[in-house]
């Protein structure tokens, strides 16, 4: 039988810590205690290889946030590892140093050194395992509800389809196994598995996740509630959404880099692509062929719509141009290309 390396990516929270316990059963051939933690094993298993051996490792990451709580949340995960058998490999992150060296703010920093520390994991964890990195996967928790408040935020804020998809299911080797799960239903299983035992207990609490102090828990607390009220069960129609909005997405991006792959071209550390790929397309496709074009030369520019939109009106209007966009990248139109290139 193949195995699989499974970094589990655990807060301490309910969701992360249902997840782990999911992990724990699967990789002994064990049985939940109930029929919500069978729906639940059901979705991991799905999410991996058929017919793997699951391999799994804990990895708690410190963000050094919230001080004793912190240290709390790490003793917690410490013990939930040793009283499931499962091998913990602990991290302590400095976020407010990321926030200095450029990250756009406290959750992107913490997001960036977490994820960096689970790529890190994985590769150490798959050379202990004697297994090649592509037999390798890192596992999340998020949950339905952690999807909604994503494509509420970036609904509010603005974005294009590839935002309003929200959370996706695999990125890479990222895996989330539980996108389709509720956070109810997640502690709903570790009631199951734990019968007696008070709530409290059997996770840890971020009061920061409901106490209104960022734009995430003001949408958990405020808003969800009442679209659950105005349509109960709301969440599972608006998944159906989004998986809708991926699809087309994805075949659009799809079909974006089938073009820039067959047409750039590189002369001397700049990209260069014919004007006529972009001038017989939907502005859709152009707009994406375009991204696609400038993130190949600088894949960390942050663009927006406006600075794409801005290019395809210059194209639109003839002649020869020349404009920036975020990343310190320089777009130009002339003798039938387009030039891109770092300044």
């Amino acid at each position: 039988m193949a195995s699989a390396a499974l970094i589990v990516m655990v807060s301490g929270g309910s969701d992360s810590t249902a997840l782990l316990e999911l992990c724990a059963l699967a990789a002994r051939g064990g049985q939940p205690a109930g029929p919500v933690g069978r729906r639940l094993l059901d979705m991991l298993t799905a999410s991996l290889p058929a017919g793997c051996r699951p391999l799994p490792l804990c990895l708690h990451v410190n963000h050094q946030l919230r001080g004793e709580d912190s240290e709390a949340d790490q003793a917690f995960v410490e013990q939930l590892c040793s009283r499931l058998g499962i091998p913990c490999e602990l991290r302590r992150v400095d976020v407010a140093a990321r926030m200095e060296a450029g990250a756009a703010g406290m959750e992107a920093a913490a997001r960036e050194l977490r994820y960096a520390a689970a790529s890190s994991a994985l590769e150490r964890w798959c050379a202990r395992c004697g297994l090649p990195l592509e037999q390798g996967l890192v596992l999340t928790a998020h949950t339905l509800d952690d999807r909604t408040e994503t494509f509420l935020m970036r609904a509010m804020v603005g974005t294009g389809p590839g935002g309003l998809a929200s959370i996706p299911r695999r990125r890479g080797c990222i895996v989330r196994p539980l996108l389709d799960a509720t956070r109810f239903e997640l502690r709903a299983f570790l009631a199951e598995q734990h019968p007696g035992e008070e709530p409290g207990t059997l996770w840890r609490e971020d009061a920061t996740n409901d106490d209104g102090s960022n734009f995430r828990s003001r949408v958990r607390t405020q808003l969800v509630p009442v679209m659950e009220q105005l349509k109960p069960g709301f969440q599972h129609c608006l998944a159906r959404t989004m998986d809708l909005i991926a699809e087309e997405d994805a075949s659009l991006s799809s079909a974006a880099d089938s073009l820039v792959y067959r047409n750039l071209v590189w002369e001397q550390g700049r990209a260069f692509l014919p004007l006529s790929v972009l001038e017989g397309l939907e502005t859709p496709l152009a707009r994406r062929v375009l991204r696609q074009c400038i993130l190949e030369l600088s894949p960390g520019s942050r663009l927006e719509s406006r600075q794409l939109q801005r290019v395809l009106d210059a194209l639109a209007a003839g002649g020869s141009f020349s404009t920036e966009v975020d990343g310190g990248v320089r777009v130009e139109g002339r003798d039938g290309r387009l030039c891109i290139s770092i300044r």
